[in-house]
């Protein structure tokens, strides 16, 4: 078993007559659903997706948009900025295409070299966080999350779906 912060992106559909919590509840009881074929179960049908991975296999309504590991300069930013400044173990935030322009402002930012990264993007100690120094590979996970995020910022539908930040460690 892997030991670190591990963070990702999901994708989430928005759903008529359902707030992001209802999506959720939805999302843990999908199987019950899908087997009682119920009138959710109809309204559910075309967001469901079918992963395989590991000799494993299942269905959600959540789609991986986004991983990194140990990038706790990225994690930092989304406890400032959408969580408080409150780190928790295992927390999920919703995440809106302005905050996503922010951060790759910030990724930019960085990447010009114009002031001390630690001023801009600072890293954050925790627990089996990672090397805390602003060397290669701090700037390559700013480098291929600015990457990410131009992706994003350019597909991502966020009148249809919810973007949510979750990590954990």
């Amino acid at each position: 078993m892997k030991m670190g912060l591990d963070m990702y992106l999901f994708s989430a559909p928005k759903l008529e007559g359902m707030d992001l919590d209802d999506v959720f509840k939805v999302n843990s009881e999908l199987s019950r659903h899908e087997k009682e074929q119920n009138e959710i179960y109809e309204k559910l049908k075309p967001f469901i997706k079918h992963f395989e991975e590991y000799d494993r296999s299942w269905n959600s309504l959540m789609e991986e948009m986004a991983y990194w590991r140990k990038a706790n300069q990225i994690h930092n930013w989304f406890v400032e900025i959408l969580h408080n400044g409150v780190d928790e173990p295992c927390f999920t935030q919703e995440v809106t295409k302005e905050n996503l322009q922010e951060l790759y402002n910030q990724c930019v930012k960085v990447l010009t070299k114009s002031e001390h990264p630690s001023h801009i993007l600072p890293t954050r100690p925790g627990c089996f966080f990672g090397n805390l120094s602003y060397d290669d590979f701090y700037y390559n996970e700013i480098f291929e999350t600015k990457s990410l995020l131009e992706i994003l910022l350019k597909h991502f539908n966020f009148e249809s779906h919810y973007l949510l930040y979750q990590c954990s460690w």
